[in-house]
């Protein structure tokens, strides 16, 4: 089969003929229909992660597909079974994993840096309950699932009990998974949703989403702040982007006990004193969500259909995907489809 690999030095990848993995016990084979194109893809090309990047290793970690074969141990899964992939596979027996947390498992893996991910025509997936199945979604439509969906909804569950008197809930980088973050804000509490983003574009699918109001990063003010927040601030912002600037402007939207949840991995940082943040305000990380969170992402999707923009790219065009993504011109997700997937 093909993929697109990582090799050892490369900052590129590297379409390549690879074996077909072969299930045993409950590991599940998934045939890809589409895996989504990461801004955490770029960062692993520039280097970053490099203790959790195995190379050489089938980047892609957002998949989706159908059940190709399974082994012995998994014979409750129907081959052409529509599923969405699990972000982070971990043991199942430690303390975390049997608390449900397995992104926490400090022996996890992930597809795309520890193991070879989606960006090929078949998965592995080592564990059946890693896979969840979609009834009747569109396994494209359903690629943001395993991970801007999932983080986006994880998010908005944590920071939810903040909004239980309503508020205002900042969400910082309105791409895939600010857009996901505004539509479930919207399904699961009753916030005002304030979307900030440097494009215009996506600023205008921030409003598509569910946003009542739609800023650039420039545009806001102290005052208007004060204006949009009715002198409160807000309870609850989520930073999908994590740069130094993001972070500085989370910490001038959060109010008095409001939490600032950060998922974006740019690396910036956020010096921290009595002063730096709102009267007992708190910060905190949001690592991807858990495997009920997943089944919860796609029971919302069954109940409550949330089609964002895709744009799709063939295999051979994957470096093309990662460079229009580096260069601000994706709108929604990038989806690579690995190639005739039976459609």
């Amino acid at each position: 089969m093909r993929a697109a690999r990582l090799l050892s030095g490369a900052s590129s990848l590297h379409i390549l003929d690879v074996p077909m993995p072969e299930p045993i016990g409950d590991a599940i084979r998934v045939r890809v229909i589409g895996a989504g194109v990461c801004h955490s893809d770029l960062h692993v090309l520039d280097g970053a992660f490099a203790e959790m990047v195995h190379r050489p290793v089938t980047l892609g970690h957002e998949i989706a597909g159908v059940v190709d074969a399974t082994g012995p141990d998994a014979s409750d899964l129907e081959i052409g079974t529509p599923v969405v992939v699990m972000v982070g596979w971990g043991c199942g027996s430690c303390a975390w994993c049997v608390a449900g947390h397995e992104q926490l498992c400090p022996s996890g893996v992930e597809a795309g840096s520890h193991v070879d991910g989606g960006f090929a025509e078949h998965i592995l997936v080592p564990h059946r309950r890693h896979v969840v199945p979609l009834g009747r979604i569109d396994p494209l439509d359903a690629t943001p699932f395993g991970c801007a969906a999932l983080c986006a909804y994880a998010a908005v569950r944590r920071v939810q009990p903040r909004l239980s008197g309503g508020g205002s809930l900042a969400v910082i980088g309105a791409g895939g998974l600010g857009q996901h973050a505004i539509h479930y804000a919207r399904q699961l509490t009753g916030a005002q949703v304030v979307a900030i983003d440097p494009r215009s574009t996506a600023l205008v699918g921030a409003l598509a989403a569910g946003a009542h109001v739609a800023l650039e990063p420039g545009a806001v003010t102290p005052s208007l702040v004060q204006e949009v927040t009715h002198g409160l601030g807000c309870p609850a912002v989520l930073d999908f982007v994590g740069s130094d600037e993001s972070l500085a402007l989370a910490a001038t939207l959060v109010g008095r006990q409001g939490i600032i949840a950060l998922l974006g991995l740019a690396g910036g940082t956020l010096s921290f004193g009595f002063d730096t943040l709102a009267a007992e305000a708190t910060i905190t990380t949001v690592v991807a969500g858990t495997i009920r969170d997943l089944h919860d992402v796609v029971r919302l999707a069954q109940q409550d259909r949330y089609a964002i923009a895709l744009t799709t790219y063939p295999l051979d065009a994957v470096n093309v995907a990662l460079a229009d993504l580096r260069a601000g011109l994706i709108d929604g997700r990038a989806v690579v489809i690995p190639g005739d997937s039976g459609r």
